[in-house]
């Protein structure tokens, strides 16, 4: 029976092939990318409150006061359709304060409103399972098992968010470190990608905000981090 040691060194040298065959395949995915130097009307939607999002001095820009009333509002990415399968987001410069802001995966399941979707929510501090439509109304997934991993973490800023989704997998590193992984079959694709606000956390502040300074979308990218973190292939194996 292999020992130990020789059962690692099988596993990095599958890890190796699956994620070079995957690069040969990526090589030619699209990569869509955005340095919000200017609002662009046909890549984003905004669902919910108009007032909430700006694009300004090369930056996504958010900002909520504390008398508005906003619960859940979605700026949408609509540069390409859905659904997506296989991609890599990379979000740089990534920061909020006094705010909830995150970005966001979403899909539509045919026993469920059409105007109430699943969602997951990358924020800086944890992932959170939820259900909203942009009209100031957010519930938990309640009829569906959420999988996100019940961690969190002391993050106010990122350097760079990157998350790795491939049929129902999640991979998430923060500033190239690994950070959470969870499965969920049911999300073997995604109908909305995003970015949401969540309100004011702290009531005596008068504004909360946020801001993002580019984003990028390609197919599944194999990055270094990924290569040698084992995590994502025994996720695959799951």
């Amino acid at each position: 029976m292999p020992n130990r040691k020789t059962m690692r060194t099988i596993s990095i040298i599958l890890i190796i092939i699956f994620f070079s065959v995957g690069g040969i395949i990526s090589t030619s995915a699209e990569i869509w990318h955005d340095d919000f130097d200017s609002e662009n009307s046909d890549a984003w939607h905004t669902v919910g409150n108009d007032n909430v999002w700006k694009v300004e001095e090369g930056f996504l820009r958010v900002e909520v006061n504390r008398d508005w009333e906003v619960q859940y509002d979605l700026y949408q990415l609509i540069a390409f359709p859905a659904p997506y399968r296989d991609f890599t987001v990379t979000i740089k410069d990534f920061g909020v304060d006094k705010l909830r802001f995150g970005f966001c995966v979403g899909r539509r399941f045919p026993d469920t409103s059409e105007e109430d979707p699943f969602f997951y929510v990358f924020f800086l501090d944890e992932i959170r399972a939820r259900r909203f439509d942009g009209k100031g109304s957010s519930h938990p997934f309640q009829i569906r098992l959420s999988r996100e991993p019940r961690v969190r973490w002391d993050t106010e800023s990122l350097t760079e968010m990157r998350l790795h989704f491939n049929s129902g997998n999640f991979l998430l590193f923060a500033d190239g470190e690994f950070r959470a992984k969870f499965r969920d079959a049911n999300f073997n694709r995604i109908d909305i990608l995003g970015f949401v606000v969540e309100g004011i956390t702290i009531a005596n502040e008068w504004v909360g905000k946020g801001w993002i300074d580019s984003f990028t979308i390609s197919g599944l990218n194999v990055s270094p981090e990924v290569k040698v973190t084992s995590t994502w292939a025994q996720l695959k194996r799951r």
